[in-house]
């Protein structure tokens, strides 16, 4: 799929991992017959898994696409409706495979999937965890990371969990390695010479500062125009902000609950006056990376940096064909 220049990278990737395999939150226990996995997840609960799971229930899109990647369909009960939205997963085909996936998740519905494990996101209310517990459910919460780093400590977490960690060790050695190559192809660029990118949701302007989105774009040698103009969780910022950084790219948004599509942004954008003398409009650098991309914590976070960086330095990827 990617060029073989991060195959190099993929040997080294493995070796690094091999080493520092087990700098996650918990571990396989092999000395104690009676316990499988012991660790504590991100809100600081211990988790203990007498036998390895066989019926998970993911109630995130990030473990959906991480279980996807790690597990059998046997071994998932449910994945989220997330993961049959095209525009929100890039991993829809594989998720046929399981064929429940919860929108109601209500206790009662997830008690009624019998699951053994169940994996929860920041999208669920902690009230539900609780519930969960109260039930006597096994329950792992994870938090949105803030690094890449992060997410693959995620990957190792659960493959542990679920007694996975050969196929774990491989995705992470393989989205090292396309981290490698992007780092190959673009990493030269130094910081000041790097395009600002500002990224737009349909509802406003994406990618906040010290989130994961931030990250994606410093792997990808860009500077991210919203940090830079003081986005956080808790403070918006403005268009005419916005235009003020007269960005270098924007990126438009691919995904949207009300039917609007990105020929649409792209048209009123370019007939706002209030954009009308900003660089990225005036030279088109007006870009789609898909919101599947934009938008995960899972593995497929690492892509979304590789098309990211493809999308602005196309001249470095041009050997590419796909």
């Amino acid at each position: 799929m990617y060029s073989k220049r991060g195959f190099c990278a993929l040997f080294l990737a493995a070796v690094l991992l091999l080493l520092f395999a087990g700098c996650g939150n918990g571990a396989r226990v092999e000395s104690d017959g009676d316990v499988f996995y012991r660790g504590t997840d991100d809100d600081g609960t211990e988790i203990v898994l007498r036998e390895r799971p066989h019926h998970i229930v993911s109630l995130g899109l990030s473990t959906d696409e991480i279980l996807l990647s790690l597990a059998s369909p046997e071994q998932i009960a449910a994945l989220t409706s997330y993961a049959d939205d095209p525009g929100l997963c890039s991993m829809t085909e594989a998720a046929q495979a399981v064929s429940v996936k919860i929108k109601d998740k209500s206790p009662e519905s997830v008690l009624a999937l019998d699951p053994d494990l169940v994996l929860v996101t920041d999208g669920v209310p902690k009230e539900l965890a609780d519930s969960l517990r109260d039930l006597g459910i096994s329950v792992f919460v994870f938090h949105t990371p803030k690094r890449i780093d992060g997410i693959f400590a995620h990957i190792e977490t659960i493959g542990q969990m679920i007694g996975q960690e050969e196929n774990a060790a491989a995705l992470i050695a393989e989205k090292r390695a396309l981290l490698a190559e992007v780092e190959g192809r673009v990493g030269d660029i130094p910081e000041e010479k790097r395009p600002i990118v500002v990224a737009f949701a349909f509802s406003g302007v994406f990618g906040r500062k010290d989130g994961l989105f931030d990250d994606m774009c410093r792997h990808a040698s860009l500077r991210n125009g919203a940090a830079m103009v003081g986005l956080t969780a808790e403070t918006s910022v403005s268009m005419e902000q916005v235009v003020a950084l007269n960005p270098d790219v924007f990126l438009l948004p691919t995904w949207s609950a009300e039917g609007k599509t990105t020929e649409e942004f792209r048209d009123k954008l370019r007939r706002d006056p209030l954009f009308l003398h900003v660089k990225a409009v005036q030279e088109n650098h007006l870009y789609v990376v898909p919101d599947y991309y934009r938008y995960s914590a899972s593995q497929n976070a690492v892509n979304g940096v590789y098309e990211l960086a493809r999308a602005v330095y196309p001249e470095r990827f041009a050997d590419v064909n796909h």
